[in-house]
């Protein structure tokens, strides 16, 4: 450990529930069996990425930048960091490539159809009338001798359709005239399929295998061009309610005839009210591993949905609201908690250059409700120790706590939360520097809704590149951070964009938002790991009580990564985690399977 410890518990690892799972290593055997195939895993990666180098330097834009990136990794968490975007950047290529793409989609498997039929209803709405030809062109016949397509256009779109393909002629085509229509059409079918406009239907489209009449379904997508050559596959998550809000990522829905007919077409004036209305009424929102839309037009959130302020009514009381903001989406939505006391607590140790400008920064970007607590873990330095008296005179809302012994990153937070009176907890290391403005009151408004965990942060290195934008866990015992070294506005996503809410499996440590009344239903941190983890296991426990976490973009921080502490995570804490997580939290609902071989980013890199 260099300098002071803090708290640094960066998602690699995390805890045991209690006493329930067995000792880390039960005899010097074990160790090194798990020692041997942890070398064995990183020989054949390694192995992997020598074959791919010059992959990952066409994803990383040229030698220098590769260079420069992997310097910057390495300096923040090692050669397993390296390894791991490299890894991300070989991933990355079979999915931007029309051609691997291509390969890789005839190895998928095909879904089964169910036993039910169903219409699926696309349109030329969102498309460009010079585009309109090209588009009807791309449309195939349904595969399944189930399933029917009906084609609507304008007067304008006189493109003959292929066989087994109807097209009907609408007088007025609106979003609201095609839903009045799929209800009339509805009865005769179990399924409706509604792509969103500017896509067209994948022709393996097939009903679901269920039996919930109430049960509204979505699926992944790709990218298609006027010649037919698809790319680009948008994987995307389970349901993420806050995601959802922010971006209509469904894409194309599957509707039980139920939903069809209950549905109000004056709720249809977007596609994304549509959506919205839909997940509402549903029971539930499946998500289906099956491509089905090829997307020709991009998506875009340049306009709110209508619906959306009486879908945050609906679900989370009359107090909220939609501001207009700078950005992508240019919305946000806020729940009526930006009032609330916030407490911050920031354990440290010395190293007074890097908590000076975390404390200053937190004290310039905020000025609500809010107290800070700042954890002395056994500082020496006569200049920290003069400081913490300046400080304590300068802001009388900061208060020094001393907090000797050991250094503990869960038992520290815990004694915080013991001197807090906020109804709103912010974790925070002291090596993070505030880009935001009221990004107090921002993450607690969030962390205050009843269904909400843990919230995170957007948090940044020093050059702009992202270090963290969510955990994910992949293959049942895998953490890290999605996008890290990536920039917050890269291109070409085949994972959801890192500008974008979402759920998240977890966030990290370094910035963590807890309401009172979670913890109090959650319990607080497991004192039994001290170092790193920590945070995982606290927001898995979240999600094992119903509750979701919430990374938010939209509250940026840099962040020194290991500034005050080792590069490296404790073996047994590592060991820990791949152990809970594969008894508790085997898969990450919230990232998609398909990417959970390289769990950090999927972008194509763009300038800063």
């Amino acid at each position: 450990m260099d300098g002071e410890p803090i708290a640094a518990a960066e998602s690699t690892t995390a805890a045991t529930e209690g006493t329930a799972l067995p000792p880390v290593h039960p005899n010097e055997k074990q160790g090194r069996a798990e020692r041997g195939r942890r070398l064995r895993r990183r020989g054949r990666r390694v192995a992997s990425l020598l074959f791919n180098l010059p992959l990952v330097v066409r994803f990383s834009g040229g030698l220098g930048a590769t260079l420069r990136i992997v310097w910057e990794l390495w300096r923040a968490r090692g050669l397993g960091s390296v390894a791991g975007w490299a890894t991300t950047a070989v991933a990355h290529s079979r999915f931007i490539s029309p051609r691997r793409y291509a390969a890789w989609s005839k190895r998928r498997e095909r879904p089964t159809p169910g036993a039910g039929s169903m219409l699926i209803v696309c349109s030329t709405l969102g498309v460009p009338a010079s585009d309109v030809a090209a588009f009807l062109g791309l449309v195939q016949p349904p595969r399944s001798e189930r399933v029917d397509l009906l084609v609507l256009v304008d007067a304008s779109a006189a493109t003959d359709m292929p066989a087994g393909v109807e097209r009907l002629v609408m007088p007025e085509l609106t979003l609201g005239a095609v839903v009045s229509l799929v209800q009339n059409r509805a009865k005769a079918y179990d399924f409706i399929a509604l792509p969103a406009p500017g896509c067209v239907a994948a022709e393996d489209v097939v009903p679901p295998s269920v039996t919930n009449d109430d049960e509204l379904f979505y699926g992944d997508e790709d990218r298609i061009d006027k010649t037919g050559k698809r790319r680009q596959p948008f994987f995307k998550p389970n349901l993420s309610p806050d995601l959802l809000m922010a971006s209509d990522y469904f894409g194309c829905v599957i509707v039980p005839k139920m939903l069809v007919e209950a549905l109000p077409p004056k709720f249809a004036s977007d596609f994304h009210s549509l959506t919205l209305r839909l997940v509402e009424m549903a029971r539930s929102s499946t998500h289906l591993d099956a491509i089905l839309a090829h997307r020709f037009v991009s998506a875009t959130n340049a306009t709110m949905p209508d619906y959306l302020p009486m879908f945050l009514a609906n679900r989370y009381g009359e107090q909220c609201g939609v501001q207009q903001v700078a950005g992508d989406p240019p919305w946000r939505c806020t729940f009526g908690n930006e009032a609330a006391r916030v407490s911050v607590i920031v354990p440290t140790r010395d190293r007074l250059e890097l908590l000076r400008e975390c404390i200053e920064g937190l004290f310039a970007t905020n000025h609500g409700n809010f107290e800070v607590i700042v954890l002395d873990n056994d500082s020496a330095a006569p200049e920290t120790l003069a400081w913490f008296k300046e400080a304590e005179a300068r802001w009388p809302s900061l208060r020094v706590v001393p907090a000797p012994g050991e250094f503990n990153w869960s038992r520290l937070n815990n004694l915080g939360i013991a001197h807090a009176s906020g109804d709103a907890f912010v974790f925070l290391n002291n090596d993070t520097v505030p880009r935001s403005e009221n990004w107090l009151a921002r993450l607690a408004d969030v962390a205050l809704r009843p269904d909400v965990g843990a919230v995170g942060a957007l948090l940044l290195y020093p050059s702009g590149r992202i270090q963290h934008a969510g955990v994910v866990i992949g293959e049942g015992r895998w953490t890290d951070h999605v996008y890290r070294g990536d920039y917050p506005n890269s291109a070409d996503h085949v994972f959801v964009a890192p500008h974008l809410p979402r759920n998240v499996a977890a966030v990290t440590g370094a910035c963590m938002a807890f309401s009172r009344q979670t913890l109090e239903k959650i319990a607080d941190f497991d004192e039994n790991y001290a170092v790193a983890g920590n945070d995982v296991e606290i927001c898995v426990r979240a999600l094992q009580h119903g509750l979701v976490n919430v990374y938010l973009p939209d509250v940026v921080l840099l962040h020194l990564e290991s500034q005050t502490r080792g590069r490296r995570d404790p073996l047994p804490d590592v060991v820990r985690l791949e152990a809970f997580l594969a008894k508790h939290f085997p898969e990450d609902p919230f990232f998609n399977r398909h990417l959970a071989s390289a769990p950090l980013y999927f972008t194509q890199r763009t300038a800063a």
